[in-house]
């Protein structure tokens, strides 16, 4: 099976920089999610996932809209619980940000790494095990970041690290493959050509 992982595309931020759960796509998220969408229109997908957060949501309903096809929501495939971060100090908020803190929000009644790491591993089984007892041999799921690294640490047998890899441009995609012996191909890069126009 091939599984096409799509980052959702530009999210508006709180006044303190970050995203909260509630929130949807910024104007040019939704001009990233139509250009994903048109990238991506003439592939043949046998199913389509997304999170069942608003941003995933709205990325994939784009894509769905332009190729009138239905997609099934994965509460368990949902970036990492931030819980109440509107609480977190300001110096803690700015090293979320900028990447210098370990994304550990139990403090504040959310995920800590390995909380998210099992409950999207969870999730990518149950997206497994749907798309091959419907015998599909591509799909696409409509996620974020975080959830994408968890699931490309997880086909590689590897603790998640969300520093492993190159930061994910919003509506980037990726491709990785099932091969024979059930291992997954690793992943090579993120595929972006189609957001050129939009920088």
């Amino acid at each position: 099976m091939e599984l096409w992982l799509v980052r959702h595309g530009e999210t508006i931020v709180g006044e303190d920089g970050l995203y909260k759960p509630h929130h949807g796509l910024t104007e040019l998220g939704f001009e990233q999610a139509r250009s994903v969408a048109h990238a991506l229109k003439d592939v043949e997908f046998d199913e389509c996932y997304s999170s069942s957060l608003p941003r995933a949501i709205q990325t994939a309903q784009t894509y769905a809209d332009l190729t009138s096809r239905r997609f099934t929501r994965i509460a368990g495939l949902n970036e990492i619980d931030v819980g109440r971060i509107e609480d977190a100090s300001v110096a803690f908020k700015n090293d979320v940000i900028n990447h210098r803190v370990e994304l550990d929000f139990s403090q504040f009644g959310g995920e800590d790494p390995n909380q998210f790491s099992n409950r999207v591993q969870q999730g990518f089984r149950q997206l497994l095990e749907d798309a091959k007892s419907k015998n599909c041999d591509r799909v696409v799921g409509f996620l974020h970041a975080g959830t994408i690294g968890v699931i490309l640490d997880y086909m590689a047998g590897r603790a998640f690290d969300y520093r492993s890899r190159p930061r994910m441009p919003n509506c980037a995609y990726t491709i990785v493959s099932e091969t024979s012996n059930g291992r997954w191909t690793e992943w090579d890069r993120w595929h972006s050509e189609h957001l050129t126009m939009l920088t």
